[in-house]
């Protein structure tokens, strides 16, 4: 495969892994649905979570990219993300930008598969306030597995 076969490529590069990113995560941000996960995050959090979003878009589509950032497992675990927020991630925002942005099909069907194959480590996370909660002598530097809770529970190698 040439480089110019990555998904990467046919999506058409850095500029359109860019809007991508900052579409999705913009209407994430905005859907009734999910979109208070952002509430308390500052300007700088969502401009680097979208640049880390493009790196880690572009090293896994085939772009020049290396993507510094932690797994999707680690960068979800305790955000409590549930399947109606993973639902409404799918129907609300993802599926219908494949229409309207006109992604060929060969390529939305790419994309889709990718971004729902890391639904096993991002789903059903307990939120770290709860799991302080019940265990307030937790230590917070040592994390959620200091007191048994580990996530996701079988380390999965799609995490990374």
């Amino acid at each position: 495969m040439s480089e110019q076969d990555s998904l990467y490529y046919r999506l058409g590069g850095l500029e359109s892994v860019k809007f991508l990113a900052r579409i999705l995560v913009t209407r994430a941000m905005l859907n009734p649905t999910i979109g208070h996960i952002w509430n308390h995050k500052t300007e700088a959090e969502v401009q680097e979570e979208i640049s880390g979003f493009v790196e880690f878009l572009g090293m896994h589509w085939g772009g020049p990219h290396t993507y510094h950032g932690p797994d999707m497992a680690t960068s979800h675990r305790g955000m409590g993300i549930t399947e109606e927020y993973w639902d409404a991630l799918f129907a609300d925002i993802v599926t219908p930008a494949y229409e309207e942005f006109g992604i060929p099909r060969r390529e939305a069907e790419e994309v889709d598969a990718f971004l729902r194959s890391f639904k096993s480590v991002i789903v059903s996370s307990p939120t770290f306030k709860e799991v302080l909660t019940a265990n307030p002598d937790m230590d917070v530097m040592e994390g959620m597995k200091s007191v048994g809770v580990i996530w996701p529970a079988r380390a999965s190698a799609q995490s990374q």
